[in-house]
């Protein structure tokens, strides 16, 4: 399972759909969650925001969603990541050189904003394949002959 470290501002920044939304932290949630880029819905997600929380944020169980108040953000997220358990599976997803050189120090994996949504959308690339309409028919037809198989047993 791996921890994923974000630092919520440069994320939004980098999403252009996101950049003039009413509701930016709200959004970015969303946007994150809708792209899967953090694949399995068993890694943790850890999002740190500069500031104080707006009045009508919304809660998600599954994303942990901090709010810096008076402390910098990029201060917490360098407090996580030297925290983090094992720091091995942890990845920080930051543009800020001084996150990403304090991130460097530990064994934790800095990773840039546009390398994150990069990946993502790799991995969405990998996975439209395009198959002959004979291909199809012939897996249709091995897929019926190994169910036809299976009910007779």
């Amino acid at each position: 399972m791996l921890l994923y470290i974000i630092d919520g501002f440069n994320l939004l920044h980098r999403v252009p759909e996101l950049r003039k939304t009413s509701a930016p932290h709200n959004d970015l949630i969303n946007y994150v969650r809708r792209c899967r880029l953090t694949g399995s819905s068993n890694n943790k997600v850890i999002i740190v925001f500069d500031g104080w929380p707006p009045s009508s944020f919304l809660i998600d169980k599954k994303y942990r969603i901090m709010f810096s108040n008076e402390q910098e953000a990029d201060d917490i997220v360098i407090q996580l990541a030297k925290k983090s358990k094992p720091q091995s599976e942890t990845i920080v997803v930051s543009d800020d050189r001084k996150i990403r050189d304090a991130v460097s120090r530990t064994k934790a994996k800095p990773l840039r904003t546009y390398e994150f949504i990069k990946i993502k959308n790799k991995a969405v690339e990998n996975n439209k394949k395009e198959i002959s309409y004979s291909l199809q028919k012939e897996i249709t037809d091995e897929m019926r002959k190994i169910w036809l198989d299976k009910e007779t047993l």
